[in-house]
Order: C-alpha cells, then sequence, then structure tokens
C-alpha cells in the first residue's frame, strides 16, 4: 500500500537528514521497523529521495608539469587516480568541463565527437551564458544499437549548457560502401558540418582504442572482432571522432565500414584539439594522437599519464 506522501518525506528527512535509525523512527511515526524500511525504498522510487555519489577530484599537478614539458602539449590536466575506471573516467569528464568552461568563450566554434567520455563531459559542463557560442556535431550517429548517447543528443544538451547554438550532423556514422560514402558526403547539410568542422576554433573527443572491452564502435554493433584484428594489422592503435589511426596518427581504414565525419585533418587545423581518456590500456593511442598532432591538449588520469611517461 503505498504511502502518503508527506509521510515519506517526513521519513526520508529524519533517516537521510538528521541520521536517525529506522527503529527511532519507527517510534516516532508509529510503524513497524521493517515499514520504515519499505517507506525509505518507495521514497527513492518515487525520485523523493536521490542518492548522488562524488568520488573525489584531484589534480596531479607534478604528473601534469612532465607530461607538457615531454610532449610540448598547450595543455596538460592529469587527475588523480582512485583505482576503478568508471570513478577516474567520470573525474575526467569533470576536468574536461572545467577546462573547457574557462575555454569557451564568445564568438567560439567547437565541435564534439559522441562516446563515454564526451558524455561526461557535457554532463559536468555548468550552465553558463555566453554569446555566439556554435556546437557543431563532428560525426554522424551511431544509431539503435548504441549504448552511449548519441552526437546530436549531446551537441543539443551542451549547446542548451552555453545558452549557443548548434549544428547536427544528420547522417549515420558509417555507411557499408565507399559510393554511398563519397554519395552523402556530397550532401549540402553533411558538407556544411563538414566546413564547420575544419573551422573550428575547439575540438574535443575521447581517444579510443582498438580493443573489445569498453569501445563504443564495437558496442554499438559497427565494428566486431574480425574487424579489429583487421585493424592491427593494419597498424591502428586508437581511434578519434570515428576514424582509426597509427601510431603516427595517420588514417587506418576500415575493412568494410566507411565514416561519415570530420577529417583527422580537422582535429590538427583546431587551434584547441582536446584530447580525453583514462587507463593505461589507451597510453598508445593516446601516444599516437599526440604523435600525429591529433591533440595539443590532454586530459588523463594519472595511469594514463604514468603510462605515457614510461613509454
Amino acid at each position: 500500500m503505498a504511502n502518503e506522501i508527506s509521510t515519506l518525506l517526513k521519513v526520508a528527512e529524519l533517516y537521510y537528514l538528521d541520521r536517525m535509525n529506522q527503529n527511532d523512527i519507527a517510534k516516532i511515526i508509529g510503524v513497524s521497523r521493517p515499514s520504515i524500511s519499505r517507506m525509505l525504498e518507495e521514497a527513492r522510487e518515487k525520485h523523493i529521495v536521490k542518492i548522488s555519489i562524488e568520488a573525489p577530484f584531484e589534480r596531479n599537478n607534478a604528473l601534469m608539469i612532465e607530461l607538457k614539458r615531454k610532449f610540448e602539449l598547450v595543455e596538460v590536466i592529469v587527475v588523480k587516480s582512485l583505482g576503478d575506471y568508471e570513478y577516474d573516467l567520470d573525474n575526467v569528464g569533470k576536468a574536461a568541463a572545467d577546462y573547457l568552461s574557462t575555454t569557451l568563450t564568445e564568438e567560439k566554434l567547437m565541435g564534439i565527437s559522441w562516446g563515454v567520455t564526451v558524455e561526461k563531459m557535457v554532463k559536468h559542463f555548468p550552465e553558463m551564458e555566453t554569446k555566439n557560442v556554435q556546437i557543431v556535431q563532428l560525426t554522424g550517429s551511431l544509431g539503435p544499437n548504441r549504448t552511449v548517447m548519441d552526437g546530436n543528443e549531446l551537441v543539443f544538451r551542451l549547446a542548451q549548457k552555453v545558452n549557443g547554438k548548434h549544428d547536427f550532423f544528420n547522417a549515420p556514422a558509417f555507411v557499408g560502401s565507399k559510393s554511398l560514402q563519397k554519395e552523402l558526403l556530397a550532401q549540402p547539410q553533411i558538407d556544411l558540418n563538414i566546413s564547420l568542422g575544419r573551422k573550428m576554433d575547439i575540438a574535443f573527443s575521447g581517444i579510443g582504442n582498438i580493443e573489445a572491452t569498453r569501445n563504443t564502435l564495437v558496442s554499438s554493433g559497427i565494428l566486431d572482432n574480425e574487424d579489429l584484428n583487421d585493424l592491427i594489422a593494419e597498424g591502428a592503435i586508437g581511434t578519434m571522432i570515428g576514424r582509426a589511426f597509427n601510431i603516427d596518427g595517420k588514417e587506418i581504414h576500415y575493412r568494410n565500414q566507411f565514416p561519415i565525419s570530420s577529417s583527422l585533418d580537422s582535429l590538427r587545423s583546431a587551434p584547441i584539439s582536446i584530447g580525453a581518456a583514462a587507463s593505461k590500456n589507451r597510453a598508445r593511442a593516446t601516444f599516437g594522437a599526440i604523435n600525429g598532432k591529433l591533440i595539443n591538449v590532454l586530459i588523463c588520469d594519472e595511469e594514463l599519464g604514468n603510462a605515457l611517461l614510461a613509454m
């Protein structure tokens, strides 16, 4: 039987704010202790109580200085590792949002991709007033099998947070033939997005690696193990904006998938090109992105930063 909202509020306040135990709350309300436990669960189900877990967020300044000097980057931000990939990636997203909130000033054109790292950045980005800021989608959409928020939604959400304009990439992220890729890239709306990508002031992307785990392209059903093996055989070590690259940042083409997205050169030409990632498993991919001038700003966790220094 559902309880009145006022009763659920009272129980929740006593338990979460006043830190009373369930036995004492039961005496005040006049019910059994198991009833209080059920009321607390009902309060969560009705969104009266929302529990948020925030990981500690600290920077490693010494490692930041070492990486910036070694790789001659415009900026490096390193967050302390907590030993858990999900928490570390979330903190990388916080650091990226913090950096971009001071960098995304008036009259700026910013391009973003999709993926968990971009989703984390957008999630933590603060609401702010800007003038003439435009957010452009750099890649087509992943489709119905995606496991992350798609690029058009991320572009829309970020544009809302900065009170700016947005441009969607109205196309699939990949198609199955070279001729269809050529035809789509010639479409006026897609050509506009590509041209905007070449004019970006700021680019932001996650740095993917060529493996089956935690790979957006694999989880979305675009690539399989055979595709990954082919990429590795060709020397691919990482992906950005849906395109694979080798240790020198040179693009490696997929076997039977053709990307509908801005080129890797659009990242190279952006005055500020940010790559963000967590875990040592992405060290080689990050090294390739740096080596190929795909990024000039790195945001990562300590584990990745230390692995880069050791390379």
